[in-house]
């Protein structure tokens, strides 16, 4: 009797395992694991995605990218997923935020869409969704360039954006002028005191050439490449600090612009009286060494306006700081994300990476870039529009062979992997200080009043410094607790 009763015990025990593990593999798994996670070999866990639906959806996207590039990118997406139907939102550019606040008003805010300079809206209005989760389980997200896998954990914990366009700080060197000056070209690993040093000597007051324009700014780039920075006006990823590169970068610019080392401002007598148009852009004057522009002017620069004045620009990388480590560098990058209302997260998640990042998306690029036709037969895209988002040989290799066979292309991509966003899309609280102290608040339009002599650039440094992390403090504050 009393063997049968322990036996019956055992029963019973076995049977209410059973009911816990049964139970157990219908719950959820906890901390973004899914079920079916596997480990590698090391024991790190294997990163998988879920899968995505087999239902019949529709997704919305909106970006201000080339529009026939846009419908490529949603034809392939809906090729690879015939069950997702891609509905491409067409916006004016121009007033971009307004108008998702107008659609997100009337619950229409497009599944997939990029937001336009200021991320504060974006997160105060609730727009941005959370693909932590996805991200971070996510194979791809292995290959993102080391310097923008962090960008859009605005609150430190969540990812809420992620970049998905980049054109790098581009400066143009005009050859055949260095060339007429028996000035060597500098090497690709030129430094930030060998830039400077070259504007100056480039400089011959008697013949009216001049060392450099500006449309992107020293006071941008010093901070960043001098002291291995991630971002704007000195941020070290904690803190900003504009006592040292901004300040020393901004005062110089303003001597150099004093000394006419820069070319006449855009639209001033001075302009009128070098070149005889005030509103002749210095660099088509073929009197010009430099250029700090951008990545997209590649294909104005080769237009044969330029070249029929005898001018030749090359592309440069922003150089190197002095004593830097990295090769961090400036650049516009932009920020999308999918709507925190979407029905489809997952998808969305897809779409996003699809259109920005992802190495699919990238190779429907590339053959656009290649393929794309204007009406009149010739090619859409002179050059490609911006470079890759992730580490991938093949992607980038397959990029440089769309540009002109110049070693100077080949530099130039080698030693721009590591971009750095700039603020305003980037970081919390930067946009309204621009537009509440720096270039409206008591000092008038910072630059201008540096630039003008009414303040020094070290004398306001500190209590800029002071106002631009509360700034950021205060933003984090008001929207995320």
């Amino acid at each position: 009797m009393k063997r049968k009763s322990l036996a019956g015990l055992v029963c019973v025990l076995l049977l209410m395992l059973l009911m816990v593990v049964g139970c157990s593999n219908d719950e959820k798994p906890s901390g973004g694991e899914k079920e079916g996670d596997k480990e590698t070999e090391d024991g790190a866990k294997e990163l998988s995605l879920e899968p995505m639906t087999t239902e019949d959806i529709t997704l919305t996207y909106a970006s201000w990218a080339n529009g026939a590039l846009n419908q490529e990118l949603a034809n392939k997406f809906m090729e690879l997923y015939p069950n997702i139907t891609v509905e491409l939102v067409q916006l004016e550019q121009e007033g971009w935020n307004d108008h998702l606040t107008n659609l997100a008003s009337t619950g229409e805010l497009p599944d997939v869409f990029w937001y336009l300079g200021n991320v504060d809206i974006a997160v105060r209005n609730s727009w941005l969704g959370d693909m932590t989760e996805y991200f971070e389980n996510d194979p791809e997200s292995e290959t993102v360039l080391s310097t923008l896998k962090d960008q859009g954990y605005f609150d430190g914990e969540r990812k809420l954006a992620a970049p998905v366009a980049y054109q790098p700080y581009t400066i143009f060197l005009d050859e055949n002028l260095f060339n007429k000056m028996n000035k060597d070209m500098p090497s690709a690993d030129w430094t930030y005191s060998e830039m400077i040093d070259l504007m100056k000597e480039m400089t011959v007051p008697e013949q009216g050439i001049y060392g450099y324009n500006s449309y992107t700014k020293l006071l941008t780039m010093a901070p960043i490449v001098n002291a291995d920075g991630n971002g704007e006006f000195g941020w070290d990823g904690e803190k900003y600090d504009l006592t040292k590169d901004w300040a020393d970068a901004t005062t110089q610019h303003a001597e150099l612009v004093r000394s006419g080392v820069h070319a006449p401002l855009f639209d001033t007598d001075e302009a009128e009286a070098a070149f005889g148009d005030r509103l002749l852009w210095a660099a088509n004057t073929g009197r010009l060494a430099m250029q700090l522009d951008a990545w997209w002017s590649v294909g104005l620069f080769s237009q044969p306006e330029f070249m029929e004045k005898g001018m030749k620009w090359v592309p440069y990388v922003v150089p190197k700081g002095d004593t830097a480590e990295t090769l961090h560098k400036p650049a516009f990058i932009d920020f999308g994300s999918f709507s925190s209302a979407t029905e489809h997260p997952r998808e969305a998640y897809e779409l996003l990476k699809f259109f920005g990042w992802g190495k699919e998306g990238w190779e429907t690029k590339l053959q656009a870039f290649k393929t794309l036709e204007n009406e009149d037969g010739s090619l859409l895209f002179k050059h490609p529009d911006g470079l890759p988002l992730i580490e991938d040989e093949k992607i980038w290799s397959e990029l440089r062979a769309l540009l002109p066979e110049s070693q100077y292309y080949t530099d130039f991509l080698e030693r721009a992997k590591e971009p750095i966003p700039l603020g305003g899309a980037s970081q919390p609280g930067f946009q309204t200080f621009l537009d509440e102290v720096y270039f409206g608040g008591e000092y008038g339009d910072v630059e201008a009043a540096i630039m003008n002599g009414d303040v020094n650039a070290h004398d306001i440094a500190e209590d800029l410094t002071e106002k631009i992390n509360q700034y950021r403090e205060d933003a984090l504050a008001e929207l995320f607790f």
